[in-house]
């Protein structure tokens, strides 16, 4: 029997789609470019305001920011001539924002303006932001859906996104991250961390500082964790793995899943408060400390593992939780 065409083909196709998801660099060479070099006080602040396209920011130790931003054509604005980078600069502080002579996106849902009926908004250029700044002035940027990357910063972060990708890296100050569905990827941080998102995968590794989630139904996987955490959602998953257990781990979910993996020998205090549909799963022994109500419908836990330490309490309604030793 002959075996359908697809099937034949599927090793092609799925080279093909493999090259479709690598990494692309800007292969449209953009309709305008401008950068400046500005001064700025080491321990001022830069605050990008974008829309889409990209932020990479890189650090040094001088008084000043460089900036480069490419600003790509759209078939309504071949020449992108009504985009306008507009800076506002004082001693400790550098605006760089993304304008448009017709407002943003959101502004127009549709109706009537200069070029007839539009539905759906402006089609507003790409722009990618290019910046070196000092390591320890203050970032906060407000995007709507650029790829943000950040490395080697060592000042207070603020991210206000609504579906870019964000990519942090050597990190040395604290990360404040309100998404609403990027995906949030966070390695080798030094400083608390602070996320609150809708949905989006939020991945996060060698961590110490104190991490805070607030999600609907967002995924959080996180390793070499050397900080308490608090996490609360509807119906989102976590993995957390802990390198050490220095403080308290609350968490509070609906329906969530919860993985927690601490180092064998971690002395921490258990708390739980389950309703019946929510079950717990122990590489330690916590017979000692199980606690069952009349019917055996509710299985708590409560009292110290290891000579106790920490506290990990863990509250939920529905969902599966594992408590794995390693």
């Amino acid at each position: 029997m002959l075996r359908p065409a697809s099937l034949l083909l599927s090793p092609l196709v799925v080279a093909l789609f493999g090259l479709a998801l690598a990494p692309i660099a800007h292969a449209q060479s953009p309709a305008r470019t401008v950068g400046d070099t500005i001064p700025l006080a080491t321990e001022g602040e830069v605050t990008v305001d974008n829309h889409e396209g990209s932020i990479t920011i890189t650090t040094w130790d001088r008084d000043q920011v460089r900036f480069e931003a490419e600003i790509m054509s759209t078939d309504e604005d071949p020449g992108a001539e009504k985009v306008t980078i507009r800076t506002r600069t004082t001693a400790d502080h550098l605006r760089l924002a993304t304008s448009h002579d017709d407002g943003d996106d959101e502004s127009v849902v549709f109706g009537f303006d200069e070029d007839g009926f539009r539905w759906g908004g402006i089609n507003i250029p790409a722009v990618h932001y290019t910046i070196t700044m000092p390591r320890t002035a203050t970032l906060t940027i407000d995007d709507h859906e650029s790829r943000i990357d950040v490395t080697g910063h060592a000042g207070p972060l603020r991210i206000d996104s609504h579906e870019g990708p964000i990519s942090i890296a050597e990190q040395r100050g604290g990360v404040t991250i309100d998404a609403h569905e990027s995906s949030i990827l966070i390695s080798n941080q030094s400083g608390d961390v602070t996320l609150e998102t809708h949905e989006g995968r939020m991945e996060l590794r060698q961590i110490t500082g104190r991490l805070s989630v607030d999600t609907h139904d967002g995924e959080l996987i996180g390793e070499g964790l050397n900080g308490g955490v608090r996490f609360e959602s509807h119906d989102g998953n976590a993995s957390m793995a802990f390198a050490t257990l220095p403080d308290d781990v609350l968490v509070d979910t609906h329906d969530g899943n919860l993985t927690l993996t601490v180092p064998p020998d971690a002395g921490f205090d258990l708390t739980t408060d389950f309703d019946d549909d929510a079950d717990l799963r122990s590489d330690f022994d916590l017979r000692r400390i199980r606690l069952e109500d009349e019917d055996d419908d509710e299985v708590n836990y409560r009292g110290d593992v290891n000579g106790g330490g920490p506290e990990i309490r863990l509250e939920s309604s529905d969902g599966d939780f594992t408590l794995h030793s390693r």
